[in-house]
């Protein structure tokens, strides 16, 4: 019995934090009550308080439960041990914006980062949780740019810190414009398309910003 009451008490928390993503989506989370989170999931209020003490903390849990792609497709790579850097760089980009679009959860997820906030308080440990997951990602993709330069994949004369913060801004774009416009951009059909492009302008432009500081000297 106390085994089928806690796989009980579960089902009703993924039940919740299931209608939490899908209110806010519809709602915004400002504008979304408890209220009407526990009536979408066909539970009372007093059950949505026994998992969650209010919005921040269903936001919170909505992000611990979701493996968003940045983390997923980055924690375990190495550009030291990576052969081909700069294809590692190009598959891990497609996979984030493809899931953007295809796995239901980071689709929320997402959704709610990038435009159901609307500055709400509740929103912050999304948000900061989001922040720090970048500032810890940042650092390892930098190496992978600048693994590629070393390989002759990329050009000498770009900088990889610029790569990686041009790579984060593009990818965030097209995210946030295809939930703006999903209709007119085939993000998930396309993903390799506008990754190559990235790549193609990464080449161009280290091309053309000359020589610079050679990161292969760090080597020596």
């Amino acid at each position: 019995m106390a085994r089928r009451t806690k796989e009980e008490a579960l089902a009703t928390r993924e039940s919740l934090l299931d209608a939490a993503s899908q209110v806010f989506c519809e709602k915004g989370v400002s504008s979304a009550s408890l209220e009407d989170i526990a009536k979408a999931a066909g539970v009372t209020r007093g059950a949505l308080y026994w998992h969650f003490k209010n919005k921040t903390d269903l936001m919170a849990a909505l992000w611990g439960r979701t493996k968003m792609p940045l983390d997923e497709t980055w924690s375990d790579c190495c550009p030291v041990r990576e052969c081909d850097p700069l294809g590692r760089i190009r598959k891990n980009a497609i996979d984030m914006l493809r899931r953007a679009v295809t796995d239901p959860r980071t689709n929320q997820v997402y959704h709610i980062l990038f435009h159901r906030c609307e500055g709400a308080e509740e929103a912050e440990p999304m948000l900061n949780r989001r922040l720090q997951s970048r500032s810890e990602c940042a650092p390892r993709i930098e190496e992978f740019f600048k693994a590629a330069i070393v390989a002759g994949q990329l050009p000498v004369g770009l900088d990889p810190r610029v790569a990686m913060i041009g790579f984060f801004s593009y990818l965030d774009g097209l995210i946030y414009n295809w939930f703006l416009h999903p209709e007119s951009i085939h993000l998930d059909e396309q993903a390799e398309l506008f990754v190559d492009i990235y790549i193609a302008g990464l080449r161009q432009s280290g091309a053309a910003a000359g020589a610079g500081p050679d990161p292969r000297a760090d080597l020596a």
